[in-house]
């Protein structure tokens, strides 16, 4: 199953107001029914009034579908001698499904990790460089990124942050990076970009594929964090070109908190070298016998994929709820409707913020912003006591605001109750 990307230009169709009344109509209700339905799955939203689940960009709430794999999972290490034959096979079905969310070459180009962290900090280890090389980034990128490049700052790696935050306040206007962002800060010994393909704090999604078109042919790697993507709209790790993308399982795959990814494109894994791990694990190595004795006169023969990036000793009840939801998402939920549910509800909070005031902060264009995630230019300090106590919203306070985010599970009616929180706290007083 191949699932067509998140474009970043308008087409007609993009937006619900470009399609026949009857048409658009049509639609909403159908995914309306459809994410109704799922909504039941998720019983802190569908059987509790008092909460507004705002904050699935941080963590969405737990689901019964990975409930009930994890709970197989208990019940196969209580009741079976050795579940761990069925574990494996279980982790490489996880590993296929996840290839198939993100349009992976083969399997074997994704590594289990335990976050996007190590999935980040696994490419960047591997990355080869000479003192005085650089590496580029902006300075609103997630700050794991950033420091994985700084840790090598001591070996001679030059870190390079282009300065969109000053920018952004000048204007009153965050932008989505470019290309043409990046360009100035970019010359013949810069190795890698690193990028996140949806901002994690103003929602930006980014020009991965306008980056990777203008930097690859001149042999710099893009490494890209996609938490933020992946889950919750479609993605074409081919169709970007990048080298290498990281992403943690417990965001828009809904997975519990310990596992995460490590995509590798076999062309950029050729142009490193046959990279050496920065944590050599037996899991690691095709070479070691039964007997797991070590021969030190042997070459350490490592797997000729990402897997070599891999650690034995994985979360394998994470990987059994990967498999579960993943499969959820890829062959029930679809990742056409999820993105198209998202843009919907981010749509119409963005129209009613509009209409009270509220500003929202970001790229207003699809092309250039994420289907579920909305900055609301609040002051966090009064604005949010008065959302959590008064309105029972869950959301996330960043600099530029309060930031809200929704999931497969979120519904019309929470963007409703959130709105009528909104209005009830301006008619308090509280200013916008």
């Amino acid at each position: 199953m191949v699932t067509r990307p998140l474009a970043r230009t308008s087409r007609k169709g993009d937006n619900a107001n470009d399609l026949p009344a009857s048409d658009s109509s049509d639609e909403q209700k159908r995914l309306s029914e459809k994410f109704a339905i799922h909504r039941r799955l998720v019983p802190l939203v569908s059987e509790n009034n008092n909460v507004i689940f705002l904050n699935a960009a941080s963590a969405p709430p737990s689901n019964l579908i990975v409930h009930e794999a994890i709970t197989r999972y208990s019940a196969q290490a209580l009741y079976e001698d050795y579940p761990y034959t069925q574990w494996r096979q279980q982790r490489e079905e996880a590993r296929q499904l996840l290839a198939r969310c993100i349009n992976a070459e083969a399997p074997e180009t994704i590594a289990f990790t335990r976050d996007t962290t190590e999935g980040l900090g696994g490419f960047i280890r591997a990355l080869p460089f000479e003192p005085g090389d650089n590496v580029v980034a902006v300075d609103s990128e997630h700050p794991n990124t950033v420091l994985g490049f700084l840790a090598l700052r001591d070996a001679g790696l030059e870190v390079r942050l282009v300065p969109t935050i000053p920018e952004a306040r000048r204007t009153g206007r965050v932008e989505a990076v470019t290309a043409r962002t990046l360009e100035p800060y970019v010359d013949g010994r810069t190795r890698a970009v690193g990028i996140s393909s949806i901002s994690f704090d103003a929602g930006q999604l980014n020009d991965v594929a306008g980056i990777c078109s203008a930097l690859r042919p001149r042999g710099v790697h893009v490494l890209a964090d996609v938490a933020q993507h992946v889950g919750v709209a479609r993605i074409d790790v081919q169709a970007l070109g990048l080298s290498a993308a990281a992403f943690s399982l417990h965001k828009g795959l809904n997975c519990p908190t310990g596992v995460g990814a490590l995509y590798l494109s076999p062309a950029a894994f050729a142009e490193l070298g046959d990279p050496a791990p920065a944590i050599v694990n037996m899991a690691a190595v095709r070479n070691l016998g039964e007997g797991l004795v070590v021969d030190a006169h042997a070459p350490v023969d490592y797997f000729p994929d990402a897997r070599r990036f891999e650690h034995a000793n994985m979360s394998l009840v994470g990987v059994a709820a990967a498999a579960a939801f993943a499969r959820f998402y890829l062959e029930v939920l679809g990742p056409a409707d999820v993105e198209a549910h998202l843009y919907r509800l981010t749509d119409l909070l963005r129209s009613e913020c509009a209409r009270l005031g509220v500003r929202v902060v970001g790229p207003r264009d699809r092309g250039c912003r994420a289907p579920h995630i909305c900055v609301l230019d609040l002051d966090a300090e009064a604005w949010g006591p008065y959302l959590r106590e008064s309105g029972g919203a869950r959301f996330t306070v960043n600099r530029l605001g309060v930031r809200v985010s929704f999931g497969f599970f979120s519904s019309v009616d929470d963007v409703g109750r959130f709105v009528a929180v909104l209005e009830l706290g301006i008619a308090r007083g509280l200013r916008v």
